[in-house]
């Protein structure tokens, strides 16, 4: 940002971008006038195409002739390969600023210069010897910042490094006599106790017993009750009760996610396993409502600080059931958090952004996109659902459900979409893109809401000629042929006693079925009863049939 403001003059605007695509590409990037856009690029789900340093070279001349600039953010372990190599001569590799100088100008900048004399002291100096990366570095200053004294200082250094020496101590933890748990055993209670710190005792005990059994430890009843007490296992675990919760030591701010982070780093080998515990002790009906959101979140928090998709999807499919409002609770949350958001917002899009998406995941996204979040990020959400269309059915309720919701509450948003959905230059020839517009389009208007917004806009004839390509393309497609008509039905029952608009949605309606191929259609809405016409499908028939003529016969001419 430093550098944009250096370049640009006075009335340059900054843009934080963030990507929605499915592989990078310069198409969709602005190209405004007196513009600094940053782009973060780092972690990349796949390579982008050859030819994107070239067109990302071309780009940042013409935004130069335009005073404006574009930064790429990226790391060494993404930005790699022959399609880098246009971009070497503007590329600049950056190593992490210096740690301390970073955490000095953060307290500075919080207006916490008098704590600049604690990073004299002695607990400090490994720190600064082993240069942390930037985020890290800005960690700690935050720590620093919100100590409430100088004597707190040991403390939150051993925050800073998770509590390394805490860790080690309760993970090697003998028995010295018969009645003590194993080695195993309190591992197992510690982590349990981690991943539901604050839970109910029971759970914890539960969660830790459900890890043992996937261990091929027995815990069947005579090995229970020969084995330690709960009271020795949560001892030997150093997990103090609070009524009937559970906690591992309340003073070390962070030991329960340090503890979680050193067992995903130190058994690689085993992550599936435990993701899998993790995911169905949340899953459990057994577990307490609360407790399974204690669970939901430390994985959400490890999942984003590891950046392991694997996590989030474990969640996306294993809370089913009553836990499904679980998921949508806990990620939307986390996709409205300033620190989790981007990484949560992006797994939600590559979730059906792929070519065979899991049900499961696709639903979880429609539901998390008709909820608060995507009446806060509309325009995010609305990608997402656009995408997400192309997975359901043609008149799918709860994609009609997410639509009428935006629609309702965010409505300059949704025509927008529309509009660019329906502008798009690939209609005819991607199948894909075609599939994802036609589900959202027929999505939107098979609700009241989604109608009026639609009818409103067929007034424009830019806006009206699209639309009625829509309806034409959607009563053309097999798969799509009874949701459509079942839902201009609904139109004849809404409309045709309505004063004000049955002449508007009756001449819309003869644009749709102009071309004589879909009259097939037109003739199982006009049967209301056996053997009788009904007569608002005639007048549509009549128009239809009437401006067919006539553009035949100008044709003709």
């Amino acid at each position: 940002m430093k550098l944009l403001r250096a370049a640009g003059d006075a009335r340059l605007t900054l843009f934080d971008l963030e990507p929605e695509w499915s592989k990078p590409s310069t198409n969709p990037l602005p190209k405004g006038w007196h513009a600094g856009y940053i782009l973060d690029l780092s972690d990349i789900p796949e390579p982008p195409a050859d030819r994107f340093g070239e067109d990302l070279a071309t780009l940042g001349a013409q935004l130069r002739e335009r005073g404006s600039f574009l930064v790429v953010l990226a790391t060494p372990a993404d930005w790699y390969g022959h399609w880098t190599e246009p971009t070497l001569a503007f590329t600049i590799p950056l190593e992490s600023p210096d740690a301390r100088r970073l955490v000095e100008s953060e307290l500075k900048a919080l207006q916490r210069m008098e704590r600049l004399v604690w990073l004299n002291r002695a607990e400090f100096t490994a720190i600064w010897s082993a240069n942390p990366s930037a985020r890290e570095a800005r960690r700690l200053a935050r720590l620093v910042n919100s100590a409430p004294d100088e004597d707190a200082v040991s403390a939150l250094v051993d925050e800073f490094g998770d509590w390394h020496t805490t860790v080690e101590d309760l993970l090697s933890k003998d028995p010295k006599k018969d009645s003590d748990p194993t080695l195993l055993s309190t591992r197992v209670t510690v982590w349990a106790g981690a991943l539901l710190h604050g839970g109910q005792r029971s759970s914890v005990i539960k969660a830790a017993d459900d890890l043992l059994t996937r261990l091929n430890v027995s815990r069947d009843a005579a090995h229970v009750l020969t084995d330690a007490t709960t009271s020795r296992r949560l001892e030997a675990a150093q997990i103090s009760r609070d009524g009937d919760r559970a906690y591992h030591d309340k003073t070390k701010q962070g030991l329960p996610e340090a503890l979680l982070r050193h067992l995903w780093d130190e058994f690689p080998t085993q992550h599936e396993l435990l993701r899998k515990w993790a995911t169905d002790v949340a899953a459990d009906r057994g577990t307490p409502e609360e407790d399974a959101r204690l669970v939901t979140r430390a994985l959400l928090r490890l999942a984003v600080h590891r950046h392991d998709r694997a996590i989030l999807d474990g969640l996306a499919n294993g809370l089913a059931g009553t836990r499904r409002t679980l998921a949508v609770e806990t990620l939307t949350t986390a996709a409205g958090d300033a620190e989790l958001g981007r990484y949560v917002r992006d797994r939600l899009r590559q979730w059906v952004d792929t070519t065979k998406p899991s049900t499961d995941r696709v639903d979880l996204v429609v539901e998390i996109c008709a909820g608060r979040w995507g009446v806060e990020q509309p325009a995010l959400a609305l990608t997402r659902l656009g995408k997400a269309a192309g997975h359901k059915a043609f008149g799918t309720p709860a994609l009609i459900h997410a639509f009428e919701e935006l629609a309702r509450q965010r409505p300059n948003e949704v025509r927008k979409a529309v509009d660019q959905w329906l502008s798009h230059t690939g209609l005819e020839s991607e199948d894909r893109l075609r599939r994802q517009t036609l589900g959202a389009f027929l999505a939107l208007v098979s609700s009241d809401v989604g109608t009026d917004l639609i009818l409103d806009d067929a007034q424009k004839p830019e806006a009206r000629q699209r639309f009625v390509w829509a309806w034409q393309a959607l009563l053309a497609t097999d798969d799509a042929t009874n949701a459509t008509e079942a839902h201009l039905a609904r139109w004849r029952e809404r409309f045709e006693e309505d004063a004000d608009r049955r002449e508007a949605v009756l001449d819309l309606l003869a644009d749709i079925f102009t071309p004589p191929r879909l009259r097939s259609g037109l003739g199982r809405l006009m049967v209301a009863e056996t053997s009788t016409l009904h007569p608002f499908w005639q007048q549509v028939l009549e128009q239809a049939a009437h401006r067919d003529l006539a553009s035949r016969e100008a044709s003709a001419q």
